[in-house]
């Protein structure tokens, strides 16, 4: 309301002073209010704590029926739900960026191959991350192990992503062994940090001092993503022993570097045992892709250094689009919550854990950005069927693949180009390509794929890879009319 014109200047100004103040204690108000329903959200709100192991063979858990030595997976697998067919990205900075964006790498430039240590981009800033999510809702929130979404500038860093803590290395330049003489990108949030340990041991070290630390009427949200078993040299001698009558060297060390990620694992599931944390978390656990197999020509994702993962009957590897390359070891675990001895077969997606997550820790799913992921929880705790009628697994330049029910496909784009289409239910060895079988399935699958590349954002990686050369990257791919 305007003051009347005749109204003594000292009575206006009065006037506005009141109104002034109104206005600030109901802004104090409202974000007092805002900060009581948070508090009350996050008492009941679950911890948290996801663990990604780098390269991890789909059959190199006992879980999946492995030959190795896995008890403590094992455990929390027998007492919450094993997922058959969770799929993550072929490569590692892509699967980390689709857990903590809950959309598919295409989506903002991630979909080609992982972030290196010579690499300036990262994951967008405009993309919320699951941490920024919880924090706004009373999380306390730590990231430890490899980072692998931007390091070249400060922003990119997880301390600026919505991690309170972190501990680790941003562009995964580290060996599996620290030397304090050595060179090695390893910090503890952003002070650059000189240590001397093997790297799996370490992080459990960390892990358990982040819980032990922890004040239990705040929710934690953990991430701990290990460099093992990709890392898997200087494994422990006692984990090489256990292994002593595997011949190959190679896959001695990797089995002896997945036994010691195994008993990190459970010294983090004894440290909330002992605080009595156990009953209040989520304990989530999963592969970053697919294990490492011996190729042709590398990768070039930069972070794996073995190849010999065992990814059972599911075809290729690491970088690859066939199962082999995006089909991973995943577990859920939350006692009361997920029923023991329960088997997801259904296909999920990493992208799901971010609105699964959030729906638990009661924070919002409204953003401007598009989600890609589903809520996964009934089909994890309510016994029904997963929520998806199809999966992008891959949409870059060059090639791309998508699920539908039980069919595949995977597009060869580059000359001499390639379809491939799957019926995986009946033939997941991927040995079978019904393309010419099935000519109208075929188009189908095709346009889908193709409604989804014409969302496809420009691969950092190769513009980056161009503006080094000089060159203009324009040649590779036309310019679509926008829809």
């Amino acid at each position: 309301m305007q003051p009347a014109l005749d109204t003594p200047v000292h009575l206006v100004a009065q006037t506005r002073a009141q109104r002034g103040a109104a206005s600030w204690l109901a802004r104090v108000a409202a974000a007092l209010a805002a900060v009581v329903a948070a508090a009350a959200g996050a008492v009941d709100a679950p911890n948290i704590v996801v663990i990604l192991a780098d390269d991890l063979g789909w059959k190199d858990v006992g879980f999946n029926r492995g030959a190795l030595s896995t008890p403590h997976l094992d455990r929390l697998a027998a007492g919450g739900a094993v997922l058959t067919a969770f799929y993550a990205q072929p490569y590692s900075s892509q699967t980390r960026a689709a857990l903590l964006t809950g959309r598919y790498p295409m989506r903002y430039g991630l979909q080609t191959g992982s972030i290196l240590p010579a690499s300036q981009y990262g994951l967008p800033v405009e993309e919320r991350t699951l941490a920024q999510a919880l924090q706004a809702v009373g999380y306390r929130t730590a990231f430890l192990g490899r980072w692998q979404l931007g390091h070249a500038r400060p922003e990119f860093w997880p301390t600026r992503r919505g991690f309170d803590y972190f501990y680790g290395t941003l562009s995964g330049q580290v060996d599996a062994q620290l030397r304090k003489g050595g060179k090695a990108d390893w910090r503890r949030n952003e002070q650059a940090l000189k240590e001397e340990g093997y790297v799996t041991a370490l992080l459990a070290k960390d892990a358990v001092g982040v819980i032990d630390r922890h004040e239990a009427s705040v929710p934690l949200f953990m991430m701990l993503a290990f460099t093992a078993p990709a890392q898997s040299s200087a494994a422990p001698k006692d984990r090489l022993a256990q292994y002593a009558a595997l011949a190959d060297e190679a896959r001695r060390s990797y089995a002896a570097s997945t036994s010691a990620l195994d008993a990190a694992v459970g010294d983090v599931v004894a440290a909330l045992e002992r605080r009595r944390l156990v009953e209040r978390t989520l304990v989530v656990f999963l592969g970053d892709n697919g294990g490492g197999v011996p190729t042709r020509f590398p990768t070039g994702d930069g972070d794996g250094q073995s190849s010999s993962a065992d990814n059972g009957l599911w075809r290729e590897g690491r970088g690859s689009l066939y199962e082999g390359g995006v089909r991973v070891p995943a577990l859920a675990h939350w006692p009361g919550r997920i029923k023991p001895g329960t088997t997801v077969s259904d296909p999920l997606h990493v992208t799901d854990l971010y609105p699964t997550l959030l729906r638990h820790a009661r924070a919002s799913l409204d953003q401007p950005k598009k989600l890609d992921g589903l809520d996964a929880w009934p089909a994890l705790a309510e016994a029904q069927r997963g929520p998806h009628q199809e999966i992008l697994l891959d949409a870059e330049d060059f090639r791309g693949a998508l699920r539908a029910g039980e069919w595949k496909l995977i597009v060869h784009a580059a000359l001499p180009s390639r379809y491939e289409l799957f019926d995986i239910a009946n033939d997941p060895e991927e040995a079978d390509n019904r393309a010419e079988a099935y000519p109208e399935r075929l188009k189908d699958l095709l346009a889908r794929l193709n409604a989804y590349a014409y969302d496809m954002a420009p691969s950092k990686q190769l513009e980056e890879l161009f503006a080094k050369s000089g060159q203009s990257a324009g040649f590779w791919r036309h310019n679509p009319v926008q829809r």
